[in-house]
């Protein structure tokens, strides 16, 4: 079932282009994520058919990453509508926008261009585990995965009742790197104090 919490949003320019990460389900393009699940990137994942992709969404708190562009101004009349008379050619590429109709202020609302995601399997209060964190190949370099891990760590850090957080790391720059900005720490230091017993059970053992 979905969190009932108002959604939360981060925003940050980089290099003239202002980006936003928000928490709000409405913005998410599944199309991206799913194309994001098909890529070697993320290996660990495959692509969904759309119900079961939609039933991930809507049960996970998703972080999603986009490039803010530039709204139309509101139409005047409906004889001077506000798109331009002549197509936009990014229109027939395959980019992944979401756009509002307009504000309630009559203001165009902004347009937003997916570029990436992270995902918290969660019960909103006690466990978050962080999975699927991707950024776009053309919008990497920018500090968008570094800055969208900071936000993730802003949502555990406003979490009074946190049992635990965890994620899959690769060893080497992935267990530095989340360890920097996530203040994560290696399993098997809890393993070796006798605390924990890591154990898991992968769709390779369906069955089993």
């Amino acid at each position: 079932m979905a969190s009932s919490q108002k959604p939360r949003e981060w925003r940050k320019t980089i290099s003239g282009q202002e980006y936003l990460i928000s928490t709000d389900l409405n913005n998410i393009s599944h199309d991206f994520v799913n194309n994001a699940y098909a890529t070697d990137d993320m290996y660990w994942a495959k692509a969904m058919p759309a119900a079961i992709l939609r039933n991930i969404l809507s049960n996970s708190l998703v972080m999603g990453v986009y490039a803010v562009q530039p709204p139309f101004p509101p139409a005047k009349t409906a004889e001077e509508p506000s798109s331009p008379d002549t197509p936009s050619p990014t229109l027939e590429e395959p980019a992944f926008y979401f756009s509002n109709e307009f504000q309630g202020n009559g203001a165009a609302a902004e347009k937003l261009e997916q570029v990436g995601f992270g995902r918290f399997v969660t019960d909103h209060v006690t466990v978050f585990y962080l999975t699927d964190v991707y950024i776009a190949p053309d919008s990497r370099g920018k500090g968008l995965g570094k800055w969208l891990i900071s936000c993730c760590r802003e949502i555990l850090d406003s979490k009074p009742h946190l049992m635990r957080a965890m994620l899959m790391a690769s060893p080497g720059e992935g267990k530095q790197f989340y360890e920097k900005n996530l203040g994560m720490r290696d399993m098997q230091e809890e393993v070796a104090e006798g605390h924990v017993l890591p154990m898991t059970r992968n769709r390779n053992q369906q069955g089993r």
